[in-house]
């Protein structure tokens, strides 16, 4: 994942996108929002660019708190929540809409002293 843009590749292919859905630098906090294309899943791509993400925004700019949203029945998305070390926070009762309906969301947070401190499944990113 190149920082600068937050695109996901895979063998130098545009596969998906991890843009922050918020940067907010006076409370510390950020919020990523993910997508990907079908034929990615299951690959990583995700995990190791939230990672990535992660190390930045926590070693670089200091933030201490990072959220990551999810509707509950997508099992792929809440899987790297928990690979991440974050735990559940929330519900949000039809929170989201898109397509006409609307949604439940799950919120899902990480502190960056966990980050920092916590063994967790973090994979072969080095830090």
């Amino acid at each position: 994942m190149d920082k600068s843009d937050n695109t996901v590749r895979s063998a130098q292919c545009v596969v998906g996108g991890m843009p922050f859905r918020t940067f907010d630098a006076g409370i510390g906090g950020v919020r990523d929002r993910v997508w990907l294309a079908p034929g990615a899943e299951g690959q990583g791509p995700v995990t190791r660019a939230a990672r990535r993400m992660i190390e930045w925004v926590v070693d670089e700019r200091g933030m201490a708190r990072i959220e990551w949203l999810t509707v509950p029945d997508n099992e792929r998305s809440r899987a790297v929540a928990r690979r991440l070390g974050m735990t559940r926070n929330a519900a949000l009762r039809s929170a989201f809409p898109f397509d006409g309906e609307r949604f439940d969301v799950e919120v899902w947070s990480l502190p960056a002293h966990e980050w920092r401190t916590a063994p967790g499944d973090r994979g072969e990113v080095s830090r």
